[in-house]
């Protein structure tokens, strides 16, 4: 009895030990955070509202606290992370909604970690899995959004999305019964909480969805298709009852119901109209590959089409906001540069794609050729796009990264025509595969989702490092020195990637992305005293019109009503207030705008002081200084209150949602 419990023993030491490594790592540094202050403007959006589900059990159908006049629509919200601060404040009441919030994204990263070590070393085995584990706990890439005061929901959205794809992949290795049923369900429930807490969580369904529809395309017969089934129904149903955005989803939700339902619903039909075709028709049942491959080709051209006509409806959702003036000029949003991954991953992105290659060899021999290629195409118009924009030009490697997608999604779809049968190694590659080029290809036009990398990266680095420690030992013969040789040099190459300079050396950076690499936001300054004043001297009915990024540093921390925010609800106010607050040169044209939206208080820091000449200082009856007191008019941070004159008056065209050219559509 005690050698069967040993194994379970060790390996449970090892998940815990390797869990709490990147814990500690990430609850460093808490004493840099002034008491009630995030690092991440959007964390205090998700506190806003976790303080009024606290309140309230709900969130209302309308915030009429910020987006005046009309408040902001909370039924196109997906907010189960708010719903979840709030009620573990109410589960474990002697710790405060901030505190909760503070510590959630180092305690998400640490659950998905450990149920990502359990699902390697059950594939892999125990070297394998330590090389990720280690490497997620310890890559400054994988730290900064899930560190100590984020507060923001990238690790909840990390944690449920490997959960739901390890899940998934967890149960395929499971034999008929029970136990397929229950992690089934439970697969298909953790996608049920992601589809609730991010408009983007359909993008972790797609690496699900690439792997399912491998597997279809490799297989002759159709398997399992009830369970397929079921884990629909634990996602699908729940999700279109609850959520308005997934009923009559506008904006940034538009298109989440299609992301999160037509790629399941698709490969259901394919799988049925197949196992249908095979059963009753004669003929095909010696073509299954052929079968496959045809419909799967009809369905990728039907879904093209289907892009294409519905091209119209994303200008004004995500997808081309994405490359709006506002847009561009959020930091996050920007390309990465090849100094960028150097830093937050060391050689692991290197590393990573040689792994990625050398599995390819391995699965694939000389079929995987093209595949290779292709694949070597991304990499470097992705990490090194600043050499190749140097010989060439941006547009032209731009055009070259398009062209790598392609050709690695044709690649797949030959060797899939070619292949036979899948292993269950193969399935967890090719998810690994998808997850690479998806989240990578998302990262090299916008450097937030490259906290989502991190996966792929470490597996693929690890199988690097197996394929390196395999080919220095085939000399050997004795098991036991060959093991102990293998985990010597994996220990070794993990060694240098981690401290070597020379291979990055990322490891000594790990400190510093949990303690510096974001700083408390607003911090210790003149913007934070000016919000200490508000709320002390004005009134919780008070509307103060600022800068879009401290919206719901407004609504916390000053207490005060707004009309735009970090949420970008409406980016349009967002221009309009740009336009005719900050950078008008007549201040009737600055009321007209403010007492549309019933502004009754204006903040205006440096950067938006330098292009409003109206508030340049000068004495006003519609504008009167309150804060500072003294030195009002060099101060870095001012605050009128604001007294409208009778001849003003409000002007819908303040209220625009869409530039002209978008009117009569």
């Amino acid at each position: 009895m005690k050698n069967r419990i040993s194994p379970y023993i060790n390996t449970g030491v090892f998940v815990v030990g390797i869990i709490l490594l990147a814990f500690w790592i990430r609850i460093q540094g808490t004493e840099r955070l002034p008491a009630g202050q995030f690092t991440e403007h959007d964390a205090y959006l998700y506190h806003w509202q976790a303080g009024i589900i606290a309140d309230q059990g709900h969130l209302p159908d309308r915030d009429m606290h910020r987006w005046l006049p009309e408040g902001r629509d909370n039924t196109q919200l997906l907010s189960l992370y708010a719903y979840a601060v709030a009620y573990l404040h109410k589960t474990f009441s002697w710790w405060s909604l901030y505190q909760i919030q503070r510590y959630l994204p180092p305690l998400c990263f640490a659950i998905g970690l450990g149920m990502l070590l359990l699902f390697l070393i059950r594939c892999y085995g125990i070297r394998f899995a330590a090389i990720v584990g280690i490497l997620l706990a310890t890559l400054p890439g994988s730290i900064e959004r899930s560190a100590i005061g984020f507060g923001d929901r990238d690790a909840w959205c990390w944690m449920l999305g490997t959960l739901a794809i390890t899940g998934y992949l967890w149960k395929k290795q499971i034999s008929p019964g029970w136990q397929r049923y229950l992690a089934t369900v439970l697969a298909g429930f953790t996608v049920f909480l992601g589809g609730l807490s991010w408009e983007g969580f359909g993008f972790f369904l797609l690496i699900i969805h690439a792997a399912e529809l491998w597997k279809f395309c490799t297989t002759e017969t159709e398997q399992h298709l009830k369970v397929y089934l079921l884990w629909m129904l634990m996602f699908m149903p729940g999700l279109f009852l609850i959520s308005p955005a997934y009923r009559s989803g506008y904006g940034f939700s538009t298109h989440v119901a299609a992301l999160m339902f037509a790629p399941p619903l698709v490969i259901f039909t394919l799988r049925g109209v197949r196992y249908l075709l095979l059963r009753y028709c004669q003929p095909l049942r010696s073509y299954p590959h052929q079968l496959a491959w045809g419909l799967t080709l009809v369905a990728m051209i039907a879904g093209i089409g289907h892009f294409l006509l519905q091209a119209d409806t994303f200008e004004t959702t995500a997808f081309a906001f994405r490359e709006s003036r506002l847009m561009k000029n959020i930091g996050e949003l920007a390309d990465p540069p090849f100094s960028y991954w150097h830093q937050r991953y060391g050689a692991t992105f290197i590393a990573g794609s040689l792994g990625l290659i050398a599995t390819s060899f391995q699965l694939w021999k000389r079929k995987g050729l093209p595949l290779v290629s292709s694949l070597l195409l991304f990499v470097a118009t992705t990490f090194f796009r600043d050499v190749i924009s140097g010989w060439t030009s941006a547009s032209i490697c731009n055009a070259l990264f398009i062209i790598s997608l392609g050709s690695t999604l044709l690649s797949l779809g030959i060797l899939a025509y070619l292949h036979r049968e899948t292993a269950t190694d193969e399935i967890v590659t090719i998810a690994m595969l998808a997850w690479f080029l998806l989240w990578v290809g998302l990262a090299r036009g916008g450097k937030r989702y490259d906290f989502f990398i991190g996966v792929p990266l470490a597996y693929f680095t690890a199988t690097f490092i197996r394929f390196i420690a395999d080919t220095l030992c085939d000399s050997v013969k004795q098991n036991g020195q060959l093991n102990l040789r293998k985990t010597a040099i994996a220990s070794a190459m993990l060694a240098a990637f981690m401290f070597f300079p020379p291979f990055g050396g990322f490891a000594q950076r790990s400190l510093f992305a949990s303690t510096q690499m974001r700083q408390a936001v607003p911090g210790q300054g003149s913007v934070e005293k000016a919000f200490r004043w508000m709320k002390k001297q004005l009134p919780n009915t008070a509307v103060v019109a600022a800068h879009w990024g401290y919206g719901s540093q407004l609504n916390v921390l000053a207490g005060v009503k707004t009309i735009t925010d970090q949420d970008h609800y409406i980016p349009h106010w967002i221009r309009l207030y740009n336009r005719h607050v900050c950078r008008t040169s007549t201040e009737r044209e600055a009321l007209e705008f403010l007492k549309t939206h019933g502004a009754t208080h204006l903040m205006l820091t440096n950067r938006d002081l330098a292009t409003a000449p109206f508030a340049s200082g000068e004495s006003s009856e519609s504008f009167l200084p309150l804060y500072p007191e003294e030195n009002f008019s060099n101060a870095r941070v001012r605050i009128w209150e604001i007294r409208y004159p009778a001849n003003i008056q409000s002007n819908p065209k303040y209220l625009a949602t869409r530039p002209e050219r978008f009117h009569g559509k």
